[in-house]
């Protein structure tokens, strides 16, 4: 079991937890008592209810972490499209949890330039050890996801203004770096190894579904039925994402 980001939730999401799923004192207090099992706690971050939640206003999500916050919004993404394997959301949310910070996307940037590509990421693989290489390549893999995931707006702007490179660019770095990585994680980090190859095979169908949500919920401006937004869903989604995009 991949229970990283999961075994990371504080007490205050434990008692949201049971606030939103205890329908009586007694069944609050029973789900506290047994919500710190991973398997218990697992089953109960399923609930559709805790997701809804986070969405009511003002916003409850603030007073989570943001590991159960990005835990229950990939899972509901990915459960949308009926992938929502458990330990590949926790590895997809510690992503999302790693990158909300700038400081973390930016860590390999030089000193005074906050400017960084996959093109030099990759050369970074020739100047490291083994060892180093297999987590620069999960790096290369969760940046390129992140990207995809929760920017498409900005890849595609850059590529149709400034000749950047296209999605696609980002989804083959971001599936070959992974699917090295899985081949590498049996001596390294184990438990990671099939969760690098379902990210490698599946690649574009996770970052679409990380981009229906992030359209529908995580939408700053309020604009996610512009035109602009809608050219890219459909010239970015497959069929089914892009009708899941209208309806939601």
């Amino acid at each position: 079991m991949y229970f990283k980001t999961r075994a990371l939730l504080t007490q205050v999401d434990l008692e949201f937890i049971s606030q939103s799923l205890g329908g009586t004192e007694a069944e609050r207090k029973a789900i506290l008592q047994v919500a710190g099992e991973p398997e218990t706690v697992t089953e109960l971050l399923h609930d559709p209810r805790l997701f809804q939640r986070t969405t009511t206003v003002p916003p409850v999500f603030l007073t989570l972490s943001p590991h159960l916050y990005f835990y229950l919004f990939v899972y509901r993404a990915l459960e949308h499209k009926h992938i929502a394997d458990d330990d590949l959301v926790d590895y997809v949310a510690g992503v999302c949890v790693e990158f909300r910070s700038a400081e973390s996307f930016w860590q390999l940037s030089s000193p005074g330039d906050k400017a960084i590509y996959a093109v030099d990421l990759i050369s970074l693989l020739g100047e490291v050890d083994k060892h180093q290489q297999y987590y620069l390549r999960r790096f290369i893999g969760n940046v390129s996801l992140f990207l995809t995931g929760f920017f498409p707006d900005f890849i595609v702007q850059r590529s149709r203004k400034q000749g950047a490179p296209p999605m696609k660019y980002y989804e083959a770095i971001g599936r070959s770096q992974y699917e090295t990585a899985a081949g590498e994680s049996p001596a390294y980090d184990a438990d990671a190894a099939p969760i690098l190859t379902t990210l490698s095979e599946r690649f574009v169908e996770i970052r679409s579904a990380i981009n229906v949500y992030t359209d529908a919920y995580l939408s700053l401006n309020n604009q996610k039925r512009s035109i602009q937004i809608i050219e890219r869903q459909a010239a970015t989604l497959d069929e089914e994402s892009f009708r899941q995009s209208l309806e939601l």
